[in-house]
């Protein structure tokens, strides 16, 4: 019975997105024999023992570790992804930067009874994902290009690398930045909807092109969480705001993503979920194989897709009404390319909590 309402909630969803089709969402899936297996944890990762345990002077930090056939695969599928959404926007000369979501780190999976590789590419940004936009971006010819994070839960750059981002580096080129140790700017939020202003990294005001690129999983005050609150939330340093973001109005977070992500106004959204994340999101969360990415130059339209993939109404998600309201996407006038929902769509379990998207995003009478 479940299982068909959620179909008959899609299929209602897709007929009233492709009324419109103003804006391009791609969803690619991948090959699930290369995948599914992708992700490689070592022993001695998982067991805290030294990487070199001779050598004094390292190399020391162990990363997850991935089949070179599965790398691959995934920059097959970013790169069609893009290619069927259309809308890329980096060109000769640019600096990019590109949001990388690395809260998790690597004691609270496995203190927290999450210490198999499936949890582990659920939790954050997928490396294999970034590198292969991290290519695109040097083949579009960018001057620079960035990849960063201001982890409530963790050391910004040393955890990127424990979540792929090493793959960025060595393969495109790309320079990590801990967004608590570089210069911000006091900004004027254009709408205001949670406070007047924001602290934001000058790394990420100055580039030409903010391109997000996150996982998809369950949120317990936001519903779901991908390319929105990547920015939203993932963007304001703790320095300012403390750790893990306390600072920020939490209990008015759909109007906080939506404040943040008009000042930084992202060009492009890509989500990685390789797996995804259900249950106890968005840092416990359980990893279920899903194989796909999904691609936009509409963050709003991305994260709507992703919603739905999960089996979930985008409409009851506060983060994307007060988005779409305010003018920076939509989740409504979309064409869905490559894939559509129905053949991807996963039935993510929800936060144990029991604590609904319209609980915390959206109450009716509230407006957005």
């Amino acid at each position: 019975m479940k299982k068909a309402w959620i179909i008959a909630l899609l299929l209602t969803f897709a007929v009233a997105m492709v009324a419109s089709a103003a804006v391009k969402v791609a969803i690619v899936q991948g090959d699930e024999k290369i995948l599914k297996d992708g992700t490689i944890l070592p022993e001695r990762f998982l067991a805290y023992l030294p990487k070199s345990p001779d050598k004094a002077r390292g190399p020391h930090q162990w990363t997850l570790e991935y089949t070179p056939a599965s790398i691959k695969e995934v920059e097959k599928m970013v790169r069609e992804a893009v290619k069927l959404a259309g809308g890329w926007p980096v060109k000769k000369g640019d600096t990019v930067f590109i949001k990388f979501n690395a809260n998790n780190d690597q004691w609270y999976m496995l203190s927290t009874g999450h210490g198999n590789a499936a949890d582990f590419t659920a939790v954050n940004t997928d490396g294999r994902v970034v590198r292969a936009v991290a290519l695109l971006c040097k083949e579009s010819g960018a001057k620079k290009i960035y990849i960063g994070e201001a982890p409530g839960l963790s050391n910004s750059i040393p955890n990127m690398r424990v979540w792929g981002a090493y793959l960025a580096e060595q393969d495109a080129g790309a320079e990590l930045v801990d967004l608590d140790r570089v210069p911000y700017r006091w900004v004027k939020a254009p709408h205001a909807l949670s406070a007047t202003e924001y602290a934001i990294p000058a790394v990420v005001l100055d580039a030409d092109v903010v391109i997000s690129v996150a996982a998809l999983k369950t949120h317990l005050f936001a519903g779901t969480t991908a390319t929105l609150k990547n920015i939203g939330i993932g963007v304001p340093p703790n320095s300012v705001y403390g750790a893990p973001k306390t600072g920020l109005r939490h209990d008015k977070l759909r109007r906080t993503i939506a404040d943040v992500n008009d000042i930084v106004r992202a060009k492009y959204g890509v989500i990685g979920a390789i797996y995804g994340g259900e249950g106890n999101g968005p840092t416990q969360v359980d990893g279920i194989y899903q194989g796909i990415v999904i691609a936009s130059p509409d963050l709003v339209a991305a994260d709507a897709v992703g919603t739905a993939c999960m089996g979930l109404n985008p409409e009851l998600h506060g983060y994307l009404r007060a988005a779409q309201e305010i003018g920076l996407g939509t989740y409504q006038d979309i064409e869905v390319v490559g894939k559509t929902i129905g053949e991807v769509y996963k039935a993510y379990k929800q936060h144990p909590a029991g604590v609904h998207a319209n609980v915390w995003s959206w109450k009716p009478e509230e407006g957005y």
